[in-house]
């Protein structure tokens, strides 16, 4: 019979030459000729039987082990021991995570409390392990088409996004070396969505918010993503007008339908119809008209435009597309649009031939519609008053052809620095919600 000092040899010997089987069997043949407290004591030991169950892909066996010897993993475990630990509990849920209707709470129950162990460690290895965790999952799930958002933000809770990294990978694709989003821009993306997608308005922006803080090279345009939710929480927490100064600024940059969409629904909010016309239109008509069931929100704006504006035709066959476009695709009639079919004398209309005859009709406005913000008038004036100078920014009064205009800069703006009193600027006059006029300056003069 081999000493413990010969057994423990041989099996870090069998694991070095990577035959994890000959280790389980030698380890089976001779286990009982040990005390389970000698073998509990041995880091090293109980490194090498977890990494070779992993090995030959019975991590699941771990738990036996652990507890055949009473090996309890906490916070004062061996870091060694720790990180083999962790790689098993990420081939575990490798394996749960390949199904596709997985159990999303085992998982969270699964990882919790390693994930809790790793991240008190702060070294490379115990990070190594937390890292691919994260990756693991939200790999799967961000390729699900109907995501579970509230096992998203559970998911996120997990982990403590300051001690993820901002390194970013990189990958030949197509002789082009390509950059990867970091654990931390991913990590916040992830978040904030989430937190969006449940109503959770003010948690999502300060999420947001503190993403844009925390990271300096974005990927896949996350810095508007984010800017957009910032704007959109603000709009759902009450702020429509800086919600649409901050949307105008990422339509500039991004100019994609739905974020048209969201300007449109905005200014029909504050009742601005010209405004909220020329975003649903422009909306409508980008990207062709082939999937109008994924527009079924623009249809109902601008039936709901037509019926501000008093042009009942328009706007009842619009309320007809959007019955026609239902029933084809199999979605429920909201009561909302029952009552407004209930009201709709049909004989003069064709209903086959509907469609095609609001794509022209919406075509035809396309070509003649002009952005309205290009139609504003520019005005000159001088910083008259500054009332608050402070970490929020500020605000003031400007001087132009005899009249006055209140003022309001946040501090993020790039040229906040340059406003001082006499100051000569340019700016357009917005009308606010509730009514009133505000300067918003476009950029300082020489």
């Amino acid at each position: 019979m081999p000493t413990y000092y010969e057994f423990s040899q041989e099996i870090n010997r069998l694991k070095r030459a990577n035959n994890f089987s000959a280790v389980l069997d030698l380890f089976v043949a001779h286990k009982d000729n040990f005390s389970k407290q000698q073998i509990a004591n041995d880091n090293y030991m109980i490194n090498n039987i977890i990494a070779s169950l992993r090995k030959i892909d019975n991590a699941h066996f771990v738990f036996n082990f652990l507890n055949e010897f009473n090996i309890i993993i906490n916070e004062n475990t061996n870091e060694m021991v720790l990180n083999a630990y962790g790689w098993a509990i990420y081939d575990i849920c490798k394996s749960e995570v390949s199904h596709e209707n997985y159990n999303k709470e085992k998982i969270l129950d699964l990882i919790k409390y390693p994930l809790y162990l790793l991240s008190l460690k702060q070294s490379d290895y115990s990070y190594s392990v937390i890292s691919n965790i994260f990756r693991l999952v939200l790999k799967v799930e961000k390729h699900k088409l109907n995501k579970n958002w509230n096992f998203m933000n559970a998911f996120c809770n997990l982990f403590n996004p300051d001690i993820f990294s901002l390194e970013c990978g990189t990958m030949e694709i197509r002789g082009k070396l390509t950059e990867f989003a970091s654990d931390k821009e991913n990590w916040y993306a992830t978040k904030s969505k989430a937190l969006f997608q449940l109503n959770m308005f003010q948690e999502c922006y300060e999420v947001s918010k503190l993403a844009i803080t925390n990271i300096d090279n974005f990927h896949y345009s996350n810095d508007l993503w984010f800017a957009r939710r910032i704007a959109l929480s603000k709009k759902e927490l009450g702020n429509i007008d800086e919600a649409i100064e901050e949307l105008e600024q990422i339509y500039k940059r991004k100019n994609e339908w739905f974020i048209k969409k969201e300007l449109a629904e905005l200014y029909f909010e504050i009742n601005d119809l010209e405004k909220s016309f020329y975003y649903a239109i422009d909306a409508i008509c980008k990207n062709g008209f082939s999937k109008l069931e994924f527009k079924i929100g623009l249809v109902l704006l601008l039936a709901n435009i037509f019926k501000a504006y008093n042009k009942t035709e328009f706007a009842n066959k619009h309320f007809l597309l959007l019955k026609i476009i239902r029933e084809k695709n199999g979605f429920k009639i909201p009561q909302e649009l029952q009552n407004e079919l209930n009201q709709i004398n049909i004989e003069n209309i064709n209903l086959e031939t509907l469609e095609n005859e609001l794509i022209k009709y919406w075509k035809s406005f396309q070509s003649k519609t002009h952005n309205p913000q290009e139609r504003k008038t520019l005005l000159q004036g001088y910083i008259k008053k500054i009332l608050h100078d402070n970490e929020r920014g500020k605000n003031g009064f400007i001087s132009s052809k005899e009249k006055e205009y209140y003022f309001l800069l946040p501090r993020d703006i790039v040229f906040i620095d340059n406003i001082e009193l006499n100051t000569k600027v340019q700016f357009e006059v917005v009308k606010l919600s509730d009514g009133k006029e505000r300067a918003k300056i476009l950029k300082v003069l020489r």
